[in-house]
């Protein structure tokens, strides 16, 4: 037996109830096992929960291991990778995929998070989630290498059709509040009643709820799927929009990402860390329409002719999204499509995704010095994560609300910029989920929450605003649409292209 065992990959399915990581995790392990047939190191992968045979040899060997590997944290690895830990005399280097934990104070880790050291690297795929993990432990060594998964998609060579008089936008992903489609609603209806001149879209829609809710704030909305049907029906959008609910992956691939369309994605989840839908449209060339959030933004450096990144605005109860302009973006996307992306420009971004190349970057981090196994301290923003965890009853709630001031570090690290600004001269509208009745201002948000306003008798400053769909107008003190256009309520048409 020789004195180093190599490498040992813990990884599991215990999270196959996440649809994406179905594909993740078998495209890290793939790339574990290609660096081990190459002879380059030895490596071992090992699926939890172990047989009782394997765990106990594997704890036998525990201070010969190179490096231990966690393809993605949970109960499972945690245990397995703590008991390795505690039987070496040295702490073995630790390599942890994160998906999207600094978002959530590292919830999932555990008791692991308070064995880390300053050797231990972090894995991330974007910008985004390495900004995150240092805001909770600033001396974290991490790593962006970015998920393998177009050696997994179908992806359509060649020439691809063009598009048809009637554009079809497709959104695919999990029907949630984080994903924010009933904004994207709202802007399907600004972009058919507000434009003088608007394409011919329909919406398809391919997901199941998942019924989580914005967790780390310890909000919910009931029937979100139901909310949304009732919405597209409320807005006149019932004849354009189309509810597929949940569908396999392989019949996604063959019947819209290989087919012509317009991929939408308004999402403002909290651990929108890649976006393997977002990707699996780019490599087969067709226009896509997000919010520039997590990961979806460091696809414009390989798609810059097809991708179109919406801006997320900062409010004073977090991220926003103007309706106006993803209106605006899907007009410009839909015109962008007739146009075909040259083969050679796509297959560039294709091979930044792939394993060859994941592989090269993962054996670059192998052959960087180790640092000093000195523990990882927690920055004093993970410190107050891990008190209200324990205030909010040691749950996944970690924020008082979407205002609450760590949060809004999150949100400036995932992409929230530039706040949306009062103009005196401009009119408003307000988004379909704000209604106004004997003088109180009532506010139903899927995603953020409720909330209302008492409005008085006397109004000193007027400002008419209009009520969505009815076009109805109400009068209300200017200060208060200021406040509601602060907080991504009240939203001016006159911006529209």
């Amino acid at each position: 037996m020789s004195s180093n065992e190599g490498i040992v990959v813990l990884t599991t399915r215990e999270k196959d109830w996440w649809l994406s990581l179905q594909e993740i995790i078998p495209a890290i392990e793939r790339v574990w096992d290609r660096i081990g047939r190459s002879g380059r190191k030895t490596v071992r992968t090992l699926c939890v929960p172990l047989p009782p045979e394997i765990e106990q040899r594997l704890h036998a060997r525990a201070s010969r291991w190179e490096r231990i590997v966690l393809t993605t944290v949970t109960p499972g690895t945690v245990e397995a990778a703590l008991l390795l830990r505690a039987q070496s005399e040295e702490p073995v280097p630790m390599t942890l995929y994160v998906h999207g934990d600094g978002a959530e104070g590292f919830e999932a880790f555990g008791a692991l998070v308070d064995v880390l050291t300053e050797r231990d690297t972090f894995v991330v795929t974007c910008e985004a989630e390495a900004v995150t993990v240092r805001s909770c432990f600033p001396k974290a060594q991490i790593e962006l290498i970015p998920f393998p998964l177009v050696d997994l998609f179908k992806v359509n060579s060649g020439k691809r059709r063009t598009k048809d008089e009637i554009t079809r936008l497709a959104y695919v992903g999990r029907v949630s509040e984080q994903k924010n489609l009933h904004n994207l609603l709202f802007a399907l209806w600004i972009l058919r009643t507000s434009y003088a001149w608007a394409p011919t879209v329909t919406l398809d829609v391919y997901g199941g709820e998942d019924n989580l809710g914005s967790p780390n704030m310890g909000l919910t909305h009931p029937d979100y799927g139901t909310y949304l049907r009732r919405l597209a029906e409320t807005l006149g959008l019932d004849d354009v929009v189309t509810w597929h609910g949940a569908k396999p992956r392989d019949w996604v691939f063959y019947d819209v990402h290989q087919e012509p369309h317009v991929l939408v994605s308004p999402t403002l989840h909290s651990d929108e860390n890649f976006g393997s839908s977002v990707l699996a449209s780019l490599v087969n060339g067709h226009q896509v329409v997000t919010t520039s959030w997590g990961g979806h933004r460091g696809f414009q450096e390989w798609f810059p002719q097809q991708l179109t990144l919406v801006p997320v605005h900062a409010s004073t109860l977090g991220p926003v999204v103007d309706p106006v302009s993803l209106a605006g973006a899907i007009s410009a996307a839909v015109e962008r499509s007739s146009t075909v992306v040259e083969e050679a420009a796509i297959e560039r971004g294709r091979a930044a995704f792939s394993e060859g190349a994941v592989r090269v970057r993962t054996l670059e981090m192998l052959s960087r010095p180790d640092r000093a196994p000195v523990p990882l301290k927690k920055s004093p923003i993970q410190q107050h994560i891990d008190e209200h965890r324990v205030l909010f009853g040691g749950a996944r709630r970690i924020y008082t609300g979407y205002e609450d001031p760590v949060a809004q570090v999150f949100f400036e690290a995932y992409g929230m910029e530039k706040p949306l600004r009062f103009d005196e001269g401009a009119s408003y509208v307000l988004a379909p989920w704000v209604s106004y009745s004997d003088n109180v201002l009532s506010i139903v948000d899927p995603h953020r929450g409720l909330r209302s306003f008492d409005v008085g008798e006397e109004i000193a400053t007027p400002c008419d605003v209009v009520m969505i769909p009815s076009r109805e107008t109400c009068r209300l003190p200017e200060s208060l649409v200021k406040q509601l256009v602060a907080q991504g309520y009240a939203f001016s048409l006159e911006s529209k292209g």
